[in-house]
């Protein structure tokens, strides 16, 4: 019974000395998804959704749990006609960062581009307890949630 307790224990010891490291991530990396996700920026602005979404894939190598870079993504994927893959890569980044305005008013555009309604209304929602009044955000969404809604009438 003890040496069963005892291999039980090493065995414990053993997980998480695995988990730990794998879990850290160096600054070093953190730096380099950062420089990675604001070089895709201009590759957006250059309207290269191609070369942001390479850049993104490294940002995202480099640091898993960069939620601009999941943002970002799912808006390139979107420009490259991706709708619903850049729509799951946003709400992946508000997973991660989920006060995030940007990501919110981009996660309701695309869902509402989408025809889903609920997902784009929720967005909106939270997007309004997000926003300082007056958001134009905010009202932007809620136009055109109202334009979408409108068409799925006709």
């Amino acid at each position: 019974m003890l040496n069963s307790f005892r291999f039980g224990f090493l065995g414990l010891v053993f997980a998480a000395s695995l988990v730990s490291p794998a879990q850290a991530i160096s600054d070093k990396y953190r730096d380099l998804s950062a420089r990675l996700v604001a070089d895709a920026e201009q590759e957006l602005l250059l309207q290269k959704a191609e070369a942001a979404d390479s850049l993104l894939n490294l940002a995202l190598t480099a640091d898993p749990g960069n939620a601009r870079a999941f943002l970002l993504k799912g808006k390139a994927q979107t420009e490259l006609g991706n709708k619903d893959e850049g729509l799951r890569l946003v709400s992946v980044g508000l997973e991660i960062e989920p006060g995030d305005t940007e990501g919110l008013r981009l996660k309701g555009e695309y869902a509402a581009g989408l025809g889903q309604i609920e997902e784009a209304e929720t967005a909106l929602s939270r997007l309004r307890t997000m926003c300082d009044a007056p958001c134009a955000a905010a009202d932007e969404l809620s136009q055109l949630i109202d334009k979408v809604r409108d068409t799925q009438k006709d």
